[in-house]
């Protein structure tokens, strides 16, 4: 037996193989996206984590700078009487300090008068058993014009500078971190400076990195990658200041790298690390694929950021999942075949009487059937069959004559439908010369022939029109509908009476209405030169008068449809319409159009579809309806037959 093969059992074992596989797709797609999210989310905070550390031990490697330089600043201060006790206050603290690469006092000019205009007194320890004294300001040294110096005038709290190379003092890369100096009076006079070596805080940033991929080295995927885990440092304004890749430091600037790359995600990210931001992102890092955890580091006022591979945060998930999906298959094939095996044994009688229902479905309804020792479901089957051919012979005579009647009354009514829509106004182009009058109009029967109608002629510069709704739907409908279509316009040719002509047709179907069938109906008299709208109203709906969104119903009188009385007195309306006002007329099949919950389509959404179409014209406003209507509905089966008519006064210039 093959996999793809028709039979019962293969069927039935596809079946339950799919019912199984769909219940552990399920509940498989359920473990694993619990698992993902659960180990995507210890993993985010785990790196988190991480980097709060690795920004802590970089903040505190900063403190430590910072806390020297406060600390030792008091010894200058108290030597500030000479210049003499300020040099042996800084050799002293450098002694004490090593890992400060030097310290200096920038003061104001001419502070110390017979020292001159410039006076930065600097010591520098030159290798480990040598310090070096000097006094570096000078006109070529004019430290004034520095900006470290007058950021560090105003910072009560200390200034970090960017990293910079020192040639008038340490002769290498350096950061700085500056002090206010104040005299005993409280007054400001120059400015503290501890500098440390660039290659020292890479080295510590270095020490903490491998610190970092020691701790995570157990899920590390790709352990052979050029980095793992690894932190940068940018400054104020980007500038990389500790990287991996030494070329980079000091020589690119974070910013316009990022800016230069193809991706966009990448300058969002420096531009909320230049913003002093904290928090995390997905994106490519030099192609890699990583997830960047971001901080500030606030005392300095540059950003640091830990960069880790993508796959080793999100990898585990990814691999737990891939081992359920096997597992999953595994099982499916045990499932499987175990299925085949027991169905293939169980449905095996089925084959035999499959083989003689295939000869009784090419028509031999004498084919002998199987004989069934077993008494059971498949033993009744066999006896259902054989009394199924006794009466299919019988059935099958019948069914060639139901059909061949069906499909005769189906072409009958086709053509009846062609004929019904053949009796309506084909055209809406301009009707007169003078382009007095647009219109429009839809007739949407809800079987395959209806009783709504409508009509329009142009005799004398009037336009005679009107718009009706035969009670009930189908061919009884649809057969009043041609009689009062075509004997409106025969009455048209002859009055100018509204009235007087829903009158005749009120007779003519009183005359001849066995069936009691009524029709409302609305017959309207345009005259192209005044503008005049008479009218005579026999229970429909009320037309709407538009002039541009505005909107009003037309004051009809409470008439009876005709056929219903014969000697009613149908009373005539006369108003006048202004240039550009449109007649909205509709049959009920407009307000009652309702969804499968039974909700009707109303008046006031006929109002709101008014009041958001771009222009009053027939043929936008039927339109807007109409694609209203099928929102409003969707799917639901059209329970009456639906007719629009739209006419807008145009008065002649």
């Amino acid at each position: 037996m093959k996999w793809f093969s028709p039979s019962f059992s293969s069927r039935l074992t596809r079946r339950i193989i799919l019912a199984v596989l769909i219940t552990m797709a399920f509940i498989t797609g359920i473990i694993s996206l619990t698992s993902i999210m659960a180990m995507a989310g210890e993993a985010q905070n785990y790196y988190q984590s991480v980097m709060d550390l690795t920004e802590e031990k970089v903040e505190k490697v900063l403190k430590a700078v910072e806390m020297t330089a406060k600390n030792n600043i008091d010894e200058v201060e108290k030597g500030l009487a000479n210049p003499s006790k300020v040099y042996a206050a800084l050799e002293n603290e450098l002694k004490l300090n090593p890992h400060i690469i030097g310290f200096a006092a920038a003061f104001e000019p001419d502070y110390y008068p017979q020292q001159g205009k410039w006076f930065e007194p600097y010591v520098v320890q030159r290798d480990s058993d040598r310090i070096e004294i000097q006094q570096i300001g000078s006109a070529d040294h004019d430290y004034f014009k520095s900006n470290w110096y007058s950021e560090a005038l105003k910072s009560e709290n200390g200034y970090w500078s960017d990293p910079y190379f020192d040639e008038a003092g340490a002769k290498m890369i350096v950061c700085s971190y500056m002090l206010p100096i104040h005299d005993k009076n409280g007054k400001t006079v120059g400015v503290f400076i501890a500098d440390v070596s660039l290659d020292w805080l890479i080295g510590q940033v270095k020490k903490i990195d491998e610190k970092n991929n020691q701790n995570i080295e157990h899920i590390l995927i790709d352990e052979d990658a050029e980095y793992k885990c690894y932190s940068f440092i940018i400054g104020k304004n980007g500038e990389y200041i500790v990287h991996p890749k030494e070329e980079r430091i000091l020589k690119e600037n974070f910013i316009t790298h990022t800016k230069n790359s193809i991706y966009k995600i990448d300058d969002e990210l420096a531009e909320k690390m230049i913003k002093g931001e904290r928090g995390n992102m997905g994106l490519k890092i030099d192609s890699v694929s990583s997830v960047v955890y971001y901080s500030p580091l606030e005392c300095a006022g540059w950003s640091m950021a830990i960069v880790i591979p993508a796959n080793t945060v999100f990898g585990p998930g990814v691999l737990l999942c891939i081992i359920i999906l096997i597992l999953m298959g595994v099982g499916l094939l045990a499932v499987f075949i175990i299925c085949l095996y027991t169905i293939r044994r169980a449905t095996k009688p089925l084959t035999y009487l499959s083989d003689s229902a295939k000869e009784v479905a090419k028509g031999n309804f004498e084919t002998p059937l199987p004989i069934i020792k077993h008494d059971d479901e498949i033993h009744q089957l066999r006896d259902s069959f054989e009394e199924m051919q006794l009466s299919l012979s019988r059935y099958v005579e019948e069914l060639k004559t139901t059909t061949s009647q069906k499909a005769m009354m189906e072409s009958e009514l086709n053509i009846a439908r062609g004929i019904q829509m053949a009796m309506l106004p084909k055209t809406f182009s301009p009707i007169t010369e003078k382009n007095d009058i647009d219109i429009f109009a839809l007739l949407t029967p809800a079987k395959a022939v209806g009783g709504d109608f409508y009509k329009f002629y142009v005799r004398d510069e009037r336009l005679y029109f009107c718009i009706g709704d035969v009670s009930g739907k189908g061919v009884p409908a649809a057969l009043v509908m041609a009689v009062i279509s075509t004997q409106f316009h025969t009455l048209c040719a002859n009055e100018s009476k509204p009235h007087k002509i829903v009158d005749s047709l009120n007779r003519l179907m009183v005359d001849s209405n066995p069936s009691m069938m009524f029709v409302t109906l609305f017959v309207g008299i345009i005259d192209f030169k005044t503008g005049d709208l008479k009218y005579c109203n026999a229970g429909h709906d009320a037309p709407i008068l538009i002039d541009n969104k505005n909107y009003q119903y037309l004051p009809v009188d409470s008439n009876v449809p005709i056929g219903v009385v014969p000697d009613w007195s149908f009373s005539m309306q006369q108003v006048p319409i202004e240039s550009g006002t449109t007649i909205f007329l509709y049959t009920d099949g407009l307000t009652e159009a309702e969804r499968k919950n039974h909700t009707l389509f109303g008046t006031q959404r006929i109002f709101d579809t008014i009041e958001t179409s771009e222009n009053n014209h027939p043929e936008t406003i039927i339109d807007n309806m109409t694609k209203a209507i099928h929102a409003f509905v969707d799917d639901a089966e059209q329970s009456d037959d639906l007719t629009m008519l739209a006419i807008r006064y145009n008065q002649p210039k």
